[in-house]
């Protein structure tokens, strides 16, 4: 009978201690594996030996798994991924697709600003679904877990590893088109909408129109107070001002096209308005929380709420102290 109890026996101490160390040291060592497995993505040029550019990249497979799990709010039901390991193996080949070009041969910007943001946003899914079951991403900081998911989680894009940060910073940000903040998908509530379709070349103007459009529909992330003379804007317009101008005024323009069309006769009525900057929801874009994730995210929604207010009372008190 193989499913049989087996009898207990007697060891020596010294044999058990023995064991003992030899178990810890191998699960030790498997996590170890898996982490720098899972931090590492592709393989470099001369390992691969890649003949295609960029612009033959297919982003299909990606695009498939974002209309199987992403809804049309941007909401990902990250705990029915994780469990179907088929589809996590799909997004980890797609990455692993994104390493086999040769990044010598040109393409154009839109071939460019779409294998990055598709590859940043997957990278993001990928780290999430690795740590899953999560309530934010801020929780994946290198403290509580394996690795830091913003720096540490790389990707080979034909010529180096590059990080999350870097893609965004280093990549994306010098091309010089701030839509790309509304493309990006830090896998927070106030985040732009996750698309459930992946980047593509040919459409991505009008993907990342459309989805900058939906970004300033959401009172959560703008809305005009007339009486005040306050636009309300998410935090993303300040912590990157530099790319939407220097003055209020110039990041308003910046962003106009792209305001609702009544916002927009309001803004052009009256000159007088300055920003005001909104919370920022950090908790998961999770379409299908747990419990205990919907439960530890009333934190992350309710300092998005107050944390404006915070954040005037702390300029205050630094004023007077000064």
């Amino acid at each position: 009978m193989p499913c049989s109890k087996p009898k207990p026996r007697t060891r020596p101490r010294s044999l058990l201690i023995l064991l003992l160390l030899t178990t810890l040291s191998l699960l030790v060592g498997g996590r170890s594996a898996l982490a720098q497995s899972s931090l590492r993505l592709g393989a470099p040029l001369e390992l691969v030996d890649a003949q295609c550019s960029r612009a033959d990249i297919s982003h299909a497979q990606f695009d498939a798994l974002l209309r199987k799990y992403v809804d049309a709010k941007g909401m990902v039901c990250y705990s029915e991924w994780r469990v179907c390991q088929h589809d996590v193996a799909q997004l980890r080949a797609y990455l692993e697709n994104l390493s086999q070009v040769d990044a010598s041969l040109s393409v154009t910007r839109e071939v460019t600003m779409a294998y990055y943001i598709n590859a940043y946003n997957a990278m993001t899914i990928w780290g999430i679904l690795h740590e899953y079951p999560v309530n934010s991403i801020q929780r994946i900081d290198g403290k509580r877990t394996s690795f830091a998911i913003f720096d540490d989680l790389k990707l080979w894009d034909g010529s180096q590893f590059v990080s999350l940060n870097e893609i965004e910073n280093d990549v994306l940000r010098p091309l010089g088109d701030p839509r790309i903040h509304f493309a990006l998908v830090c896998a927070a509530r106030g985040c732009p909408r996750l698309l459930n379709a992946a980047f593509q070349p040919e459409t991505l103007h009008w993907q990342l129109d459309e989805n900058a459009r939906e970004f300033f529909s959401r009172r959560d992330r703008f809305h005009l107070s007339c009486l005040s003379g306050k636009v309300h804007m998410s935090p993303i317009l300040k912590w990157y001002r530099d790319d939407f101008g220097e003055t209020d005024q110039q990041v308003i323009s910046t962003v106009f096209a792209y305001l609702p069309e009544r916002d927009q006769r309001r803004l052009s009525e009256q000159q007088s308005w300055s920003l005001k900057y909104l919370g920022y929801d950090w908790s998961l874009n999770d379409r299908c929380p747990t419990p205990s994730i919907r439960l530890a995210a009333i934190p992350y929604k309710a300092y998005s709420k107050v944390s404006p207010a915070l954040g005037v009372i702390k300029k205050t008190f630094s004023a007077d102290s000064e």
